[in-house]
């Protein structure tokens, strides 16, 4: 007779006569189904004992401590599905047991008798119910073949478990086997349903393992997120919060779940624009907002989502975070530093002495000298070398900006200031520059109204947008910089006298270049190079009638000048060798015409030895052009201009 699964209606003396059938014939175990076979064939080779009436393999009181402690995250989860399956099967002689990963059992329930009666074969909390010691048994295969299992009453390799059948499941966490929740009672009350109880309820304790997998992916995503996460329910309770949050609002995470958002801000009535967000559900995209929370002032841009029954997800980004994230895409930060400066020059090594020494001060600066002079370099510089090295570095040049526009600019406006303005309103460059530095070029140029507010400004360390009420508090230190006499400005009534001493706390002249002629030699090597690095060329050099042309010039552009004009030398000189033609050709023509007596003098040492080569050599203009260093062309021109025969 074919020996079939859950068979019954037969007594526990046919059970064991069946059993004993199968251990005493090996032709008739062929017929259990194959894993079961399998497993038996295992324990012969284990020498697992086959009469064995009561589990000998049980954990001490500690050890047991210890098990659990390492499947306390289970534990929790599935104690309440236990007791709801327990409470599902009471009074039908079944126990509900957990084990662990290696069958040890953690927990077990069931009706009062059901629990003695498998007290007696020792299966209690702590009892081993691995393959290699007790046998083919439900628990062990449920883990090692990574499937549910029904063991029926024979099927069991040893004699202890011949009078129950047990169904088990394993319960896989992220891939992995971490134990098993299994069903037993005696053989002939089990029914087809029990395995599918124990699925079920194991299958219940993976998705609330994988939810909170999930729920932990997130909250570890949100807390590591650089904005502030916010979640208000529909009845505008908090019910998610982020750490960053936390920080933004200055609150503390164990009173905030559950409190009303109306509590937290509803005080104060600036806050209205924020809650009638919430309270509407509205959405918005990137809204500035100065919110009161507490004590604290939050300058920060909004973007909420309504979750409809959810409520809605509120994304809280602080401007002084969003302004240096900004800064570094479009190029607030400074990237010259005094080590960038080139020059030997005493006055103008004084100059970045003193600039150097103000840079840990958050005192005004302003630098003033010609165009083209490096003040824009010595202001990054200053920037770089100071506490504010890492916060944003912000330069506005104000003559480039029409007048009109100076004040949104520098201040910010809100959305509906001025016909044309931007929806939701646009941030200033002093809100940008916060807890960094503000680099007004060409300060000069400021209109007489804007330099009233600007003045305001620095006087109040706070600054209102056009169209706006909200006073936002901005920490910046400013460095200021003009190409004008400002002192002259302030006697024609052009610049403000009160506006001129506030950014004038600390004044720097820089020297032009025709005052530092011995620099344009280490400027041109220094240009050179990074200009040639630059294009991909090979290092250029140049003649020294070429360099005597430079220190010849008289720089009305400044640095400026000399930087743009190498460029062109670099782009446009074939070979490696710059030669002094190619400046006659496209530097101005007007200024080399002021030379000193020095620079007459040396002029004619130049003409003489001219002459006296070209004697030397007999006239070959090619072997007198090499060794002088220019050009045949250059040396025919400068034979004709001084007559020379």
């Amino acid at each position: 007779m074919m020996i079939k699964e859950n068979q019954f209606d037969i007594s526990l003396q046919t059970v064991k006569q069946i059993w004993k059938d199968l251990h005493a014939n090996p032709d008739l175990r062929q017929r259990l189904r194959p894993e079961i076979l399998q497993s038996w064939e295992r324990c012969y080779v284990y020498g697992v004992p086959r009469y064995m009436k009561k589990i000998p393999y049980v954990l001490t009181d500690s050890e047991l401590q210890q098990a659990r402690e390492k499947s306390r995250y289970m534990i929790e989860i599935a104690v309440p599905i236990m007791e709801h399956l327990s409470e599902f099967v009471k009074g039908t002689g079944f126990t509900v047991g957990l084990t662990d990963a290696n069958c040890v059992s953690l927990k077990i329930m069931g009706d009062r008798s059901a629990l003695e009666l498998a007290e007696r074969a020792n299966v209690v909390e702590g009892t081993i119910w691995s393959e290699d010691k007790v046998g083919t048994n439900a628990i062990a295969l449920s883990v090692s073949l990574r499937k549910p299992i029904s063991i029926y009453a024979y099927e069991h390799f040893s004699l202890y478990t011949i009078a129950a059948s047990s169904s088990a499941a394993p319960i896989i966490d992220n891939g992995r086997v971490i134990g098993s929740i299994c069903m037993s009672a005696s053989f002939e009350k089990v029914t087809h349903h029990t395995l599918g109880m124990v699925v079920a309820a194991a299958a219940h304790i993976e998705s609330i393992m994988a939810l909170n997998r999930l729920w932990k992916y997130q909250q570890a995503m949100t807390d590591s997120m650089s904005d502030g996460v916010l979640m208000v329910d529909v009845n505008g309770n908090i019910t998610y919060i982020n750490n960053k949050c936390l920080s933004i609002l200055g609150l503390n995470s164990e009173n905030v779940i559950g409190t009303s958002i109306h509590t937290l801000f509803g005080d104060n009535p600036r806050n209205k624009r924020f809650l009638d967000i919430i309270t509407q559900g509205r959405a918005v995209t990137d809204e500035y907002l100065l919110l009161h929370c507490g004590k604290k002032n939050i300058s920060c841009q909004l973007t909420c989502t309504p979750l409809h029954e959810l409520g809605c997800m509120l994304i809280i980004r602080e401007s002084e975070q969003l302004n240096r994230i900004v800064g570094k895409w479009i190029g607030h930060n400074a990237k010259m530093s005094f080590d960038d400066i080139v020059g030997k020059d005493i006055r103008f090594r004084e100059v970045i002495d003193i600039a150097k020494a103000i840079s840990h001060s958050d005192s005004s600066v302003l630098l003033m000298g010609e165009s083209g002079t490096g003040k824009d370099v010595i202001a990054q510089a200053i920037h770089n070398e100071s506490p504010r090295r890492n916060q944003p570095f912000v330069a506005i040049n104000c003559a480039a900006l029409p007048r009109e526009l100076i004040a949104s600019e520098l201040f910010g406006y809100d959305e509906g200031a001025f016909t044309g303005a931007k929806k939701g309103g646009n941030v200033g460059k002093f809100e940008l520059a916060n807890h960094g530095t503000l680099f007004l070029d060409e300060i000069g140029d400021v209109p007489m109204d804007s330099q009233v507010s600007l003045l305001r400004v620095l006087e109040e360390k706070a600054v209102i947008r056009l169209g706006g009420h909200q006073l936002i508090p901005i920490n910046v230190r400013i460095i200021a910089a003009t190409n004008k006499n400002l002192e002259e400005e302030v006697a024609r009534g052009r610049f403000r006298q009160d506006l001129y001493y506030r950014l004038g706390v600390i004044r720097l002249m820089i020297p032009p270049l025709r005052e530092r002629r011995n620099d344009i030699p280490l400027l041109v090597d220094y240009f050179l190079r990074t200009i040639c690095k630059r294009f991909g060329k090979p290092l250029m050099r140049m003649t020294p009638a070429a360099i005597d042309y430079l220190m010849n010039y008289d720089w009305p552009g400044n640095i400026r000048e000399l930087q743009n004009v190498l460029e062109g030398a670099v782009q446009l000189t074939p070979g490696t060798i710059i030669e002094s033609d190619f400046f006659e050709r496209h530097l101005n023509p007007i200024t080399p015409q002021l030379l000193t007596d020095n620079r007459i003098n040396h002029s004619i040492e130049y003409v003489d030895k001219i002459r006296n080569l070209l004697l030397e050599n007999k006239y070959n203009i090619s072997k007198t052009a090499k060794e002088l260093g220019i050009s045949r062309q250059r040396l025919y021109r400068l034979m004709q201009k001084y007559n020379i025969r």
